[in-house]
């Protein structure tokens, strides 16, 4: 390709889709690329937004324009957007602007994937019953963005998690704390187990841990560690002679940080039965084996092609990375 044509090409490539964050690489790029992408190809909305920084404001392909974002263009499915409203009217807990506008949120990710379920309870149970390898009958429970009225009564933090689940099964009530990662990190905030008496008193109760380990007190497990605590304390207040909560940890299956945060958390946990990893490919392809009508099919389906299907926008991010290697900021 000539000089002139690949600068052509990026500068179509750019008017189309939008800028990308400069400097960033490896998945994130990939994924905010793919969202690009699903905003110009897929939801045909030429427009896209920004984000504060510390020079003002960023345009960025992969956030909606801000009519596009009161629409509801970054939820999959109408059951999706109305579980976030539904959420958004029980108090604070989603981030209004991220969840709406920013295609790469987790947030928005997890709305999209338990969205369908929250309002198909028979299709949830289905795919619950695969995943974790129970005979589900009913969803009994269904949270998402968890944490106690009273947080004072349980472990005393501001822990939060993503979906907390209460299943009926065959073999009795199960519970199960989700935890979904797209290419954000995970959570900074640290709390040392090991001086909180509240995870003293539940470790000693359940020995999911031993909290003298430095393995389990190292801030590469804390926020799985903290999740898997708040559904545990929760669940055992109710059910105290049940076995605690299963930890399910769905993530995109190129997130290397997340596949050894996973595998670091696996060492510390001496129970590790109660932890299922599931790839977003993987929990995006069952939700699609297990969903009944064209409507069901056609969520599973659009899911797909949003966030596992990237191999429908490689020709385009080659162009760009071509166009961005040659003449720098494209």
């Amino acid at each position: 390709m000539a000089i002139e044509e690949l600068a052509s090409a990026g500068r179509t490539i750019l008017h189309a889709l939008g800028p990308q964050r400069r400097g960033e690489s490896g998945l994130p790029a990939r994924v905010r690329f793919h969202q690009s992408w699903f905003r110009h190809h897929v939801l045909g909305l030429e427009a896209f937004g920004s984000t504060p920084s510390h020079a003002g404001e960023r345009a960025l392909g992969s956030i909606l324009a801000p009519a596009d974002a009161r629409r509801g263009f970054n939820f999959v499915a109408s059951s999706a957007r109305a579980l976030f409203r539904y959420r958004r009217q029980q108090g604070w807990g989603v981030d209004p602007i991220r969840c709406t506008s920013h295609l790469t949120s987790s947030q928005a990710l997890t709305l999209n994937l338990f969205g369908p379920l929250w309002s198909a309870p028979r299709w949830a149970a289905r795919l619950m019953s695969t995943l974790l390898n129970l005979n589900v009958r009913r969803i009994s429970g269904f949270d998402i963005e968890y944490a106690p009225q009273r947080r004072s009564a349980y472990l005393g933090d501001m822990t939060r998690i993503d979906g907390w689940l209460r299943l009926d099964t065959d073999d009795g009530p199960v519970a199960v704390v989700v935890e979904v990662k797209y290419v954000d990190r995970f959570n900074s905030r640290y709390i040392d187990p090991a001086e909180r008496q509240q995870y003293r008193a539940l470790a000693n109760r359940t020995q999911l841990w031993d909290l003298d380990n430095a393995n389990t007190r190292a801030r590469s497990v804390n926020q799985l560690l903290r999740c898997h605590a708040l559904g545990a304390s929760t669940w055992l207040t109710e059910h105290p002679y049940d076995v605690p909560p299963r930890l399910l940890v769905i993530h995109h299956p190129d997130d290397r940080v997340a596949g050894k945060t996973v595998a670091a958390y696996r060492e510390v946990l001496r129970h590790t039965d109660l932890l299922v990893t599931v790839s977003l490919d993987r929990f995006c392809q069952e939700l699609l084996t297990s969903a009944r009508g064209a409507a069901q099919r056609g969520t599973a389906e659009r899911l797909l092609t949003r966030y596992v299907a990237h191999e429908l926008s490689e020709d385009l991010w080659r162009e760009y990375l071509a166009a961005r290697d040659a003449f720098g900021r494209v």
